[in-house]
């Protein structure tokens, strides 16, 4: 089962929709269910996952002090949860991914960032969202980095919680604005958020700006390239942290050590040279086929004469109603990946993306 902090949000939901793909592509059984946003409404939504009597639940960026009776309820079961984008809590499994360096990585790049085009000038505006735990170690990074820089400044420091996007945060980013005219950057915690600053900022005509935010969504990398307002993100493979979960899955089931799942997500700075030099249009891929290694990881192969041998124990139930692999029938756009073995069973990508043949 996997739930998210809130399917309105990419930057949750797309995570979770590549760990779908990537647990259906070896034959799990997988169902989303949407957090909706709040405590109350993430809590239920663990309490339905577990309703469907499931092996594993994946959370998205819910911290997991907000739903402890809920995971508390979950161990008493022995349902195995990750807490995926969530700081280290011993209420769950796992919760690595991505790891605290990745987020304190990005923080310090959007600094640098700053630093940069301003030429060692900073005066910042920054917005920290409390509701989500994890994004404090990118938040005081990024104060961290402009600290050791003797000729930049933060002006101001604000907090607000994800139910203020809409309403609040733009009246509040107009406030900051007027109480500091020479401020030249504004920090806020995550893509989703960006546009909520940019209806400020425009309300009291304080453009021209440097933007930045994190997350690397589809709208965000949009903005960025069209000069939309947005500078900068840090961005994620926000679909190879699905997989990733997954994989991290897969290893508890098999009682091995998750930790190695998570050491190979990166971030990638991403300004509009950058997305339009490399023609980043959309979500970035992490410029590596992340699907295809962890399938053949997982114990399939796009030669099936080849395939490495397979592990059940380690690769978790093959969906038996998979077609065996055909030697004219798959059509040339298609890649076809398949698991060795007698009565062997195939997954297909087009395009990038892993779906059940």
């Amino acid at each position: 089962m996997l739930v998210t902090c809130s399917l309105a949000s990419e930057g949750c939901a797309q995570p979770a929709k590549a760990a779908q793909e990537a647990a259906e592509a070896i034959g799990w059984r997988v169902q989303i269910i949407d957090g909706k946003d709040t405590a109350d409404t993430q809590n239920a939504a663990v309490q339905q996952a577990l309703a469907l009597g499931p092996d594993g639940i994946i959370t998205f960026a819910i911290n997991p002090t907000a739903i402890q009776g809920s995971l508390e309820l979950a161990r008493s079961q022995a349902v195995k949860v990750i807490a995926s984008s969530a700081t280290e809590s011993d209420l769950v499994d796992f919760s690595n991914i991505p790891s605290l360096q990745t987020w304190v990585d990005s923080g310090s790049l959007l600094a640098d960032y700053a630093i940069v085009k301003t030429e060692g000038d900073v005066k910042a505006l920054v917005l920290h969202d409390t509701g989500f735990d994890v994004l404090e170690p990118q938040h005081q990074a990024f104060i961290d980095r402009l600290d050791e820089c003797d000729t930049c400044e933060i002006l101001e420091d604000q907090n607000f919680t994800f139910a203020d996007l809409a309403t609040s945060v733009p009246r509040l980013v107009q406030q900051m604005a007027q109480r500091h005219p020479d401020f030249n950057t504004f920090y806020i915690d995550y893509d989703y958020a960006v546009p909520s600053v940019l209806q400020g900022l425009r309300a009291i005509g304080a453009e021209g700006k440097i933007v930045l935010g994190s997350d690397g969504t589809s709208a965000a990398i949009q903005l960025i390239r069209d000069g939309g307002g947005q500078s900068a993100t840090t961005a994620y493979a926000l679909a190879w942290i699905g997989w990733a979960d997954i994989d991290a899955m897969n290893r508890i089931f098999a009682g091995e050590s998750p930790d190695p799942a998570t050491e190979v997500l990166t971030r990638k700075l991403i300004d509009q040279q950058v997305a339009l030099d490399q023609n980043i249009d959309g979500l970035w891929n992490g410029d590596v086929d992340f699907e295809a290694a962890y399938l053949k990881m997982w114990g399939w192969s796009s030669d099936p004469q080849t395939a490495p041998a397979f592990d059940a124990s380690s690769t978790g139930p093959v969906d038996s109603r998979r077609r065996r692999c055909g030697d004219g029938d798959t059509p040339v756009r298609m890649r076809l990946l398949c698991r060795p073995g007698p009565g062997r069973n195939c997954v297909r990508l087009r395009s990038g993306r892993a779906a059940g043949t």
